[in-house]
């Protein structure tokens, strides 16, 4: 797996669990293909506002952004791709210079995950981990529309971060 991390050196210091974290998440969801690429930004609340209001139409600050690569391409309601990810399945989506398959984007809010990390009680480690844990299960199909699906994507949150040590105190 490759993470392409934004240069933002006040945050390099949570790339290597985030790094962890993927892995066990790429194994544990048995990703056929572990040859997968994610580009990572640590953005600006402003940064964030923008991009929220240009592709969600919303307005306002939000925790993490994810633009998934290969739920565009014939999948249905955003369903669960993981287990779908191989070469064949997406070859129009191999970065050429990496041989990965490009999952997508996510953006994370540097503010936002400051204030949500002081306001639950979690450690900054913790809370910026959980955004990109979770902005990677955005990408591979999981949402939180349904009552059910958040319980399950909540599920699997939980287990990566367990597995890094930064489980829910």
């Amino acid at each position: 797996m490759l993470i392409n991390f934004s240069k933002d050196r006040g945050y390099a210091q949570y790339n290597g669990l985030i790094t962890e974290a993927y892995e066990y998440a790429i194994k544990m969801l048995k990703v056929p293909c572990k040859d997968v690429e994610v580009n990572l930004s640590y953005v600006s609340g402003r940064q964030i506002r923008i991009l929220n209001r240009e592709h969600r139409n919303k307005d306002r600050i939000t925790d993490v952004l994810s633009f998934p690569n290969l739920l565009e391409y014939g999948v249905e309601n955003e369903q669960l791709i993981a287990n779908r990810i191989t070469k064949a399945n997406y070859p129009n989506d191999i970065n050429l210079d990496t041989n990965n398959i490009m999952l997508g984007d996510i953006c994370i809010c540097k503010k936002v995950v400051k204030k949500q990390a002081k306001e639950y009680g979690n450690s900054m480690e913790r809370e910026m981990v959980y955004m990109a844990v979770h902005g990677l299960l955005h990408l591979l199909g999981y949402d939180h529309i349904l009552e059910e699906d958040k319980r399950h994507m909540r599920e699997m949150e939980e287990k990566i971060l367990k597995h890094i040590n930064l489980e829910r105190k």
